[in-house]
């Protein structure tokens, strides 16, 4: 059995958008997904920029281009007028433009920044991408080294933008190198492989004695359609049994699932099943009946004496 260590993960900072994560090296014009604020790639120090503000220079550069192009018809126009009301009117007419074309920018200059900061990322995907695969080899070094926290820590980061099988068993192999906490920042539902993965088992099992509120209803999927791969484990009626437990935090879980709950019943704990004693006891009759009875016979024949079950049912 593996010795697990004790972490504090970095706080993860909360973006309206995943590549506004994003930060751009000036240098060797690469995308960083790293927290640091130097480039990981390039030998010398360059100061990473974040990407929201390259696109907003190159949107400024657009405007100041516009106005440039402005005064430029205006001063044609001053040239080639051959009477002072002709010159009146076009320098009249070039700052109107100025005036309106400022006004708008005022007005509409936040949409088109969005505008071109999605153009920017389009033109970019390509090499934000190669920059994605940079990353997983500095991870791959770092798992070499069993630097296990900074693995997770940067493949988190990468997980933003790539939703693959291979990232998310790679976060939970990581993850299961550690003390997990109730006061970490963990995932659960994200994490979810398209197929039965030993690791993320694992992983859920340490989840559920520490976070059982991140048991969802795609956990819960996830776990019904892999119970015969699960019931393999070790552990396995354990863990099935703590699943059937944390379903119970939401009464719309109780009724869809009630075939597993029953199903696994007999290894609730027993402050779950106290809890379920006490929902079903107003639901005896119509779509809870069955449970009820399920939830009464296991009472009855583990607990009749225990005095916090006692008259519950």
């Amino acid at each position: 059995m593996k010795t697990k260590t004790g972490v504090q993960f970095r706080k993860t900072i909360k973006t309206t958008h995943a590549f506004e994560r994003l930060k751009y090296c000036p240098k060797c014009r690469s995308y960083s997904v790293s927290w640091d604020t130097e480039c990981p790639f390039c030998e010398k120090t360059v100061t990473l920029l974040p990407i929201r503000a390259v696109s907003a220079a190159t949107t400024r550069r657009n405007v100041q281009i516009s106005f440039l192009w402005i005064g430029l018809f205006v001063c044609l126009a001053a040239i080639f007028a051959d009477t002072t009301t002709n010159l009146i009117l076009a320098c009249s007419g070039g700052v109107l433009f100025f005036v309106l074309f400022w006004l708008m920018q005022k007005r509409y200059g936040s949409y088109e920044q969005n505008v071109h900061f999605e153009q920017f990322i389009n033109t970019e995907q390509e090499n934000i991408k190669n920059a994605l695969y940079q990353h997983l080899e500095d991870i791959d070094a770092d798992v070499k080294a069993k630097k296990y926290k900074d693995a997770y820590e940067k493949i988190r980061e990468v997980g933003y933008f790539i939703d693959s099988d291979l990232v998310k068993i790679l976060k939970v192999k990581y993850l299961n190198h550690f003390v997990l906490r109730k006061d970490m920042e963990l995932e659960l539902d994200t994490l979810i492989p398209s197929d039965y993965n030993h690791h993320f088992i694992a992983y859920l099992h340490e989840v559920l004695k520490v976070q059982p509120w991140l048991v969802k209803q795609a956990v819960l999927d996830y776990v019904i359609s892999n119970k015969s791969y699960i019931l393999q484990e070790s552990n396995g009626t354990q863990i099935l049994g703590q699943v059937a437990g944390a379903s119970l935090r939401v009464r719309a879980h109780v009724e869809h699932y009630q075939d597993f709950i029953i199903e696994f019943i007999e290894y609730l704990p027993k402050e779950r099943l106290i809890r379920l004693a006490k929902m079903v006891s107003a639901h005896q009759d119509g779509q809870w009946a069955k449970l009820y009875e399920a939830t009464k016979k296991q009472v009855d024949q583990h607990y009749s004496f225990d005095p916090e079950l006692k008259g519950l049912l």
